[in-house]
Formats: C-alpha cells, structure tokens, sequence
C-alpha cells in the first residue's frame, strides 16, 4: 500500500505560513493498492490537490472514497474535486451510512437553499453509494477493509485496511476519553499489531477538559492506545487548526518522550504531514 496525505487539519482549513510545514488543508488521504485501485478515505478540503493531480495525470478517474462521519470538514472538499465534472470518473461511495445525504447537502439541503451553484444531480461523474462496510468486512482487490464505530458527535467510523500481510488503521473524529475510555481495549483489539496507526489528537491534554463530548482525543491517548495495540508506527493527524506547525513538532516530540518513558521507546511517532506519502510494504 501507498499512502499519500492530501490533508490532515481538523475541523477548518487553516492556510498560512505557520501552517506550512503540517498542512492547512482538512482530512484526506489516498491509498493505492498494489492492485492498482485508489481508495480515498474522506473529502475534505484537500480532496481539491488530489483532484488536480489526478486531471493531470490524465487518465480516467476511478477509486472508493470511505467516509468516516457527516460533519462538513470532512466532506466540503467534494465540490473542488475537478474530476467530479468529468463524464469518465466514476466513485463508489461506502462508510458510515449517514454521511452519504451529508455528502448530497454540501451543494443543496433540498429545501429550496442551495449551498452550491451546482447541484449534486448536475454531476457528470457516475457515483455510487453502497453502504457495505458499516455492516461487516468487504473485499476490495484482495484487501480487506474492516470498520470501527468512533466516539464522536452523530457517530463516524474508523478503518483497517489488511493487504497479504501489512495493515494500516485510520481513526480519526474520536474520543478515546468518552466514556471514561471504557472502549480503549475496543480499539486496541481493532488496531492490535497493524503496521502503522493514524489517529487523531487534536487537543493537548490540558485543553481537553473545555472540549469534553467533542469527540477528539489527545496524543497521550493516542500514544496509549498504539502502546497498547502494539502497533509499529503512530502518526497524529487532525491538527487543530489554531495550532502552528512549531506546537505540531512539540506534540510530536511530547509524544516521543511519553513512549519512551513507557518502555515503548521502538514505537515510531509522527506527525501527518500534507503532501507527504509513505509506502507500506
């Protein structure tokens, strides 16, 4: 698998020179399968890059996008995504059930308000909704896609995805505390010995109490949660917008320190990065 970060923001893009190193753009990234086929977790608004790379490649369009939840941070880039005109593309559409008609709404609520010069059903591209793998593990290419239900606001999925003998988990809109944390075996046992964890970690420990019920975690959570699940490497994501790539880099250090402590000094930390791509072997 090839994993490409075309956004990782939380909950608003945040552009600007204090931005650029981690990315303003909202959640989405690209997986390539060795198979060839493209699946896209989520569109937020770096879903726009993705789609001005793929015009310039110049071949037709074609991949599965997974949306983890309906709020629009996640969905807003769909409108900028250029392909989405184009008759060749097509997209077939899975994940959490309600963030299909969340999806439609970005261009019009169908009361008569539209958000969006175009409506949805004045798209050229052939999209396809299935809402598959909220009920159970579907087989993409040989690849198994297994989802998770988050702690979040209106609810939202996570997702493993098992190719031969490499997987990958991507979490993010979730509240690891929710609950008092009672689920964090739920999602260790989810993401048990995965290659590499992406979860969000939007606050600091010390800004969570203001944000209880929000549905986002801290990378002291996150770190637990890789320590615990036994996973290879942990990249935060979901930068909260406020934060300047300097606080990103002191997170991910903080983070480091925290693994290290805790006899987990093989676990590899990171940051996710806008632009950036990694290959899964």
């Amino acid at each position: 698998m090839d994993i490409r970060f075309w956004g990782t923001r939380g909950s608003i893009p945040a552009p600007g020179p204090l931005t650029f190193e981690y990315g303003g753009n909202t959640t989405c990234v690209e997986i390539m399968l060795a198979s060839g086929h493209r699946v896209v977790i989520d569109a937020g608004t770096g879903m726009r890059l993705l789609g001005d790379h793929l015009r310039s490649v110049g071949d037709p369009v074609s991949f599965h996008l997974l949306l983890t939840h309906n709020h629009w941070d996640h969905l807003i880039g769909l409108p900028f995504f250029a392909p989405i005109y184009d008759e060749d593309t097509e997209v077939v559409v899975d994940g959490w059930p309600h963030a299909f008609q969340a999806l439609t709404r970005v261009f019009d609520d169908h009361m008569g308000n539209g958000f969006f010069p175009v409506a949805f059903d004045q798209l050229k591209a052939r999209i396809d909704f299935l809402n598959h793998v909220a009920r159970g593990p579907i087989n993409l290419d040989g690849v198994t896609i297994d989802s998770i239900p988050l702690n979040h606001p209106q609810g939202g999925l996570g997702y493993r995805l098992r190719e031969g003998e490499t997987s990958f988990v991507f979490i993010t809109d979730n509240e690891l505390s929710a609950g008092g944390g009672r689920r964090l075996r739920e999602f260790a046992q989810f993401a048990k010995g995965c290659d590499l964890l992406i979860h969000d970690a939007q606050y600091l420990p010390e800004e969570l109490k203001d944000h209880r019920g929000w549905g986002h975690s801290t990378y002291e959570e996150a770190v637990t949660l890789a320590l615990q699940a036994g996973v290879r490497s942990l990249l935060l994501t979901h930068h909260d917008p406020g934060r300047s790539d300097a606080q990103v880099r002191q997170i991910v250090e903080r983070a480091r320190k925290m693994a290290a402590a805790e006899g987990g000094g093989s676990l590899q930390i990171d940051a996710a990065q806008e632009g950036s791509s990694l290959h899964l072997p």
